[in-house]
């Protein structure tokens, strides 16, 4: 299947808009505010753009695997994984952390509480985990198109493939492909907005 490279830049021209929101006033884009929509898609957006989105979707991971550790219910070979996952979700936030404090920017601050479902049992956990990694897939993706500065556009890169080997991990565990196509497809604004905002309280 082809990459429909405008679908690619609609994606990431619509982030500008979401961060800005996130930052500004704790809302995001209402799917259904075609005008906001609009709006966005006129805009261009920024690496510093890309970096805060990022480094919100890697607060929100970083502190998912945290809270699903400290349930308790993995075990063996599915503990360790996770322990690893945790721990590069951690090391992300720390280097776009770092990377947006050398630009002068003042990156965005993990949220004193996210809209997790009960990590009550192992498929509640790995479920969960699932969907994060692949939002968090579909959107370093879509972001990537807009991102003008290389070495910046390397390290996203160097993240996108460890979301996606955690992804592949996570579907093993669940029984399931773990490569389930030869390509993957970006994530459309409805898309990222519908998963995201429920989880940021949005």
């Amino acid at each position: 299947m082809a990459i429909n490279i405008l679908e690619l830049l609609d994606f990431a021209q619509s982030r500008r808009g979401y961060v800005r929101g996130s930052m500004n006033n704790g809302t995001g884009l209402s799917v259904g505010n075609t005008q906001a929509l609009a709006s966005v898609y006129a805009q261009a957006l920024t690496d510093n753009d890309i970096l805060q989105f990022a480094l919100t979707l890697e607060h929100l991971e970083d502190t998912m695997y945290r809270e699903m550790l400290a349930a308790n219910i993995l075990t063996g070979k599915e503990l360790t994984y996770f322990q690893n996952f945790g721990a590069a979700e951690a090391a992300h936030v720390k280097a776009l952390t770092d990377t947006l404090n050398s630009l002068g920017q003042t990156p965005n601050a993990e949220l004193d509480d996210y809209a997790f479902p009960a990590f009550d049992s192992r498929m509640a956990i790995l479920n969960f985990a699932k969907t994060a990694e692949d939002i968090g897939v579909g959107a370093y993706q879509g972001a990537a198109a807009a991102i003008t500065n290389k070495d910046i556009l390397a390290a996203a890169g160097s993240i996108v493939q460890v979301e996606a080997r955690h992804a592949a991990i996570v579907n093993l565990l669940l029984g399931q492909t773990p490569v389930p196509a030869a390509t993957t497809s970006s994530l459309t604004v409805e898309q990222v907005l519908a998963k995201v905002n429920p989880i940021l309280g949005q």
